[in-house]
């Protein structure tokens, strides 16, 4: 589509010059004319990071809410330009200003290999690694950052040991933005494979994303996030879950894609009232082939499960073994349930109506149980609530969804059910999740 504007006319008339045109021209028009016939403007890397192609008609309400998250685009300076790349400042009516990078292919149709926004602010920004002498000021931002779910806050103390869920993570990153110098913002990103519509893909999961309530609106949610860049070229996706009741965050994400239509159950079983006596027994290394079968065939069906090999689950036992080992898993014939006893660094803290109360949990990692096993894999529940209890920690929560195998009979026994909605930008939401299922790995939760 040719594009026409005053504001596109500093643009050079060369291979770059012409991509800028066609892109900025679709801000312009907020997406007027856009189709799925767009992707070929973009080298495969750069496609799968901004849109999921999936009809036109979502090409065009993408472009239609990206343009009216920036603002209209009121002002464009080259700052540098060659024949295949090009530096803009561009200003919006939101008054924000920006830094766009856009570089073409040197040969063939030219297409956008490399596309980059990069916010200007007023304040001096600082974006880095996080490292472990950063864990009291990981944690100070944390705790100062209440999740709001309607008329509840909940925040999190992790005490000394703020990575102690990373260190379960096969590759993470956590990164903090500094402004004028002052920790403000922290996010924590881990990049893993999952298993969609038969597919499998490497995706970052980002988690913990926190922003100090008086910075917040700064943009600083974007800039943390930089430190995720190292994985565009190497990951297929992305994706995020958000609880149902956090308003905040759910309009943040009002124009993401790739929503999915089934949500993640998050269900919280009472350590005391469920405690029962010990059932099963405690797995090791030699039992890692029989709970890759068990495993597999107790979550192939749902989509995000990657299926266990006997080394992949070997690492992931093995990875932080002073948290979660084959000691952490009891099994039978016929049931597993593997427990990290999370509470022991981590407390969950809520307010509301003028009340605080602080919880320690643990967290089911991995479970299955075999047909005519449900009794068993009950009653390793209950004996893992039993466990938990006698070391301080007083519920343990364990995920499924509503098409997932034992989701009524978890929910049996749960006191308190949170529901999620998840995200994969890159990633088409495939429609078959209503019926196969969603599988949260509660280590990228």
């Amino acid at each position: 589509m040719a594009v026409d504007f005053p504001l596109l006319n500093d643009i050079p008339e060369s291979p770059v010059g012409a991509q800028a045109k066609w892109y900025l021209g679709r801000m312009l028009t907020k997406g007027e004319g856009a189709s799925t016939a767009d992707e070929h403007h973009y080298t495969p890397e750069v496609s799968r990071r901004f849109t999921a192609h999936e009809s036109d008609e979502k090409e065009r309400a993408q472009w239609a809410a990206f343009a009216a998250r920036m603002g209209e685009l009121a002002k464009i300076e080259l700052e540098a330009h060659s024949d295949f790349m090009l530096v803009a400042r561009i200003e919006t009516s939101k008054n924000q200003r920006w830094r766009l990078k856009l570089e073409v292919e040197p040969a063939g149709y030219h297409r956008i290999s490399r596309l980059d926004w990069e916010r200007q602010f007023e304040f001096k920004l600082d974006v880095r690694d996080a490292t472990s002498a950063d864990a009291a000021i990981l944690a100070d931002i944390e705790r100062r950052c209440p999740i709001v779910l309607g008329d509840t806050k909940v925040y999190f103390e992790r005490g000394t040991d703020y990575f102690a869920f990373a260190r379960l993570m096969e590759e993470y990153v956590i990164g903090i933005a500094s402004l004028d110098g002052i920790p403000a913002a922290v996010t924590c990103g881990a990049k893993h494979t999952v298993r969609i519509g038969g597919i499998d893909h490497p995706i970052v999961t980002v988690i913990h994303l926190r922003v100090l309530p008086e910075h917040q609106r700064k943009g600083l949610w974007g800039a943390a996030n930089r430190v995720l860049d190292r994985f565009d070229d190497n990951t297929d996706g992305s994706n995020a879950y958000i609880s149902v009741n956090n308003a905040g965050m759910q309009h943040g994400f009002i124009n993401t894609p790739s929503k999915w239509d089934i949500t993640a159950l998050k269900m919280q079983l009472s350590a005391a009232r469920r405690a029962a006596a010990p059932a099963g027994r405690a797995a090791t290394r030699d039992d890692a082939a029989a709970m890759v079968a068990m495993l597999n065939a107790g979550h192939a069906r749902e989509e995000m499960y990657l299926p266990y090999t006997i080394e992949s689950l070997t690492a992931r036992l093995e990875r932080a073994p002073e948290l979660y080992s084959w000691r952490n898993i009891r099994m039978t014939s016929r049931a597993i349930v593997g427990v990290w006893p999370a509470g022991e660094s981590l407390c969950v803290v809520t307010e509301k109506d003028g009340k605080t109360t602080r919880s320690r949990r643990g967290v089911v990692l991995d479970y299955a149980f075999a047909s005519g096993g449900e009794d068993e894999f009950v009653n390793l529940l209950k004996s893992a609530c039993a466990a938990l209890r006698d070391r301080g920690i007083d519920a343990l929560s364990i995920f499924s969804s509503p098409a997932s195998a034992g989701v009524d009979l978890i929910r049996s026994l749960a006191d308190e059910v949170e529901e999620y909605n998840m995200w994969t930008p890159g990633l088409a939401a495939p429609s078959a999740a209503t019926e196969r299922g969603l599988y949260v790995d509660p280590i990228y939760f």
